[in-house]
């Protein structure tokens, strides 16, 4: 969850060691051009988290034990079968027998039990990584099955599983400066394709003859270029077959091109209203509900996402629907209006913003330069006024908008876009005690043990119709509090040629879900 070297030797044995690449080379049937302000790619898919583009590349190279299927779901990956225990501590793995690394060797337990060390290590890079495997105990138990086991229990391991390449253990286990000093060299894949070679200007990657499944295309060649612009202009004319949107202007100008096919998905961030309950007039319940009562989603996402984005009335995020729908919005700002009225919130003759005596209604917005979401600030603003609140928009440099605008609760409003990841546990933004640095709970509100006890049984049961019960319950509490309103999960779009035929996408998840199905992917005549 997240608001949006030395002995280099010995590493680049290992790495080149079986990566399998024939000499000869033969042009790629499919193209795409990838924005990648960092070249080249990262290779190495446990270090590779951090960019977009290396992060999207290792789906087409790495497997896990498990993968997320077209609902968000984690099944079977590297993995044949799994189960987990009654009390939800201890998960069995039982690996696909025959699976193969691209050099031909096999796929053993060591290669989970060694990469799982490796993300525990004192100084792997990624914390936010190695936070998620802290103090589990993985070991391999005969006939090619792992068990991992948890301190406590935590439904969101199995994809926490999913989110988790598997390296060759003989990659793993070299040291932490070696894994670093050749983070951009090929190793051998498990995915569908491996790397042929990889520059600073392209990645050209062939099939995996050891895949569980062949790709029908015979090469994937990905550009590498500095800006969406140039990356929309190769599309344009002809040098490459598809490109990745991930904002509504951007999808605008793909739309314009003939013999192109747009596919959208919603992505699993939210983004939200925070409203900062220190605040004079926002402490007061009643006028964050009349807020939220005001929001009309449907002509936010029309007006300031050119209709790309889903409507999210709740905290859980759109894009992970298999908890079911929380119900259509129902916006009335003149209910709104009439509960301020109540609550002695009195409009001003001459500028129609609410007072009651020294609080004034009159919030500045923060929002950080990121598109879409000052066109978002400015359409919640237009919205808010109608009903005698104003919100001054105020654009923060995106960089420094996380860290000097929410970590530090120093806002009054504020517009945020966060990636929670493939589960519906939203503990991290709301419990008590996930206030900064252990958490993004910034609004300020009293501690809530209704709230506190309903998260907790979303974070840890594992039924799922228990879950989707604590999940409403969860809602309905930050329905009362209104601490945020939820406004709707963003949506990505990927662009290919005519030429490109079999091309499946799913409705919803990570933009690297866009390769989920790359294997039946083929060029029409």
């Amino acid at each position: 969850m997240a608001l949006v070297a030395t002995g280099v030797s010995a590493g680049l044995v290992a790495r080149h060691g079986g990566a399998g690449a024939p000499a000869q080379t033969a042009p790629s049937p499919y193209r795409e051009a990838v924005v990648a302000p960092q070249r080249p790619l990262i290779l190495d898919p446990l270090l590779a988290r951090s960019d977009p583009a290396s992060r999207d590349l290792s789906a087409l190279l790495n497997c896990a034990l498990l993968r997320l299927n077209s609902r968000v779901v984690p099944v079977p990956d590297l993995a044949s079968t799994w189960g987990v225990s009654g009390d939800g501590l201890t998960y069995r793995f039982q690996l696909t027998p025959g699976r193969l690394w691209s050099d031909g060797s096999p796929i053993t337990p060591a290669d989970a039990v060694a990469t799982v060390a490796l993300v525990q290590r004192l100084d792997f890079p990624d914390r936010t990584l190695a936070s998620t495997w802290k103090n589990v105990t993985v070991a391999p138990t005969g006939d090619g099955t792992i068990t991992m086991t948890l301190p406590s229990p935590r439904a969101s391991f199995a994809v926490a599983v999913a989110d988790l390449p598997i390296l060759p253990a003989s990659i793993a286990t070299l040291s932490t400066p070696q894994l670093v000093a050749t983070a951009h060299q090929a190793m051998p894949a498990s995915g569908p394709l491996l790397v042929r070679s990889s520059d600073q200007r392209k990645v050209e990657l062939i099939p995996n003859l050891h895949a569980a499944l062949r790709p029908r295309l015979t090469g994937v060649e990905l550009r590498l270029e500095p800006d969406f612009m140039s990356a929309a202009r190769d599309l344009a004319t002809g040098q490459a077959d598809g490109v990745l949107a991930t904002n509504p202007a951007q999808r605008a100008a793909l739309a314009t091109l003939k013999g192109t096919r747009l596919h959208d998905q919603v992505t699993l961030r939210f983004v939200d209203l925070l409203l900062n309950t220190r605040t004079p007039g926002l402490g007061d319940p009643v006028v964050r509900r009349a807020l939220a009562a005001a929001v009309d989603r449907r002509a936010l996402i029309n007006t300031a996402l050119d209709g790309q984005g889903r409507a999210q009335m709740d905290a859980i995020p759109a894009g992970i629907d298999w908890l079911g729908s929380g119900g259509g919005e129902q916006p009335n700002p003149v209910l709104a209006s009439r509960a301020l009225d109540a609550a002695g919130y009195v409009a001003d003759l001459r500028t129609g913003m609410r007072a009651r005596g020294a609080i004034r209604l009159d919030f500045t917005l923060a929002v950080p330069d990121a598109p879409p979401l000052p066109a978002v600030a400015r359409e919640l603003a237009r919205q808010m006024a109608a009903i005698g609140v104003s919100a001054t928009v105020v654009i923060v440099p995106a960089d420094r908008f996380p860290g000097t605008v929410v970590l530090s609760a120093g806002y009054q409003m504020a517009i945020a876009d966060w990636d929670n990841g493939a589960d519906p546990d939203v503990s991290a933004f709301w419990r008590s005690n996930a206030t900064p640095p252990g958490g993004f709970n910034v609004s300020g509100l009293s501690p809530d043990p209704f709230l506190d006890h309903a998260l907790d049984s979303l974070a840890t049961q594992l039924d799922p119709q228990l879950r989707a019960e604590a999940a409403q319950q969860v809602d309905q509490r930050l329905a009362e509090a209104v601490p945020a309103v939820f406004l709707y999960a963003p949506m990505v779009s990927f662009a290919v040629t005519d030429a490109i035929a079999g091309v499946v996408v799913p409705d919803a998840g990570t933009p690297a879900a866009r390769y989920s199905g790359i294997a039946a992917w083929w060029r029409s005549p």
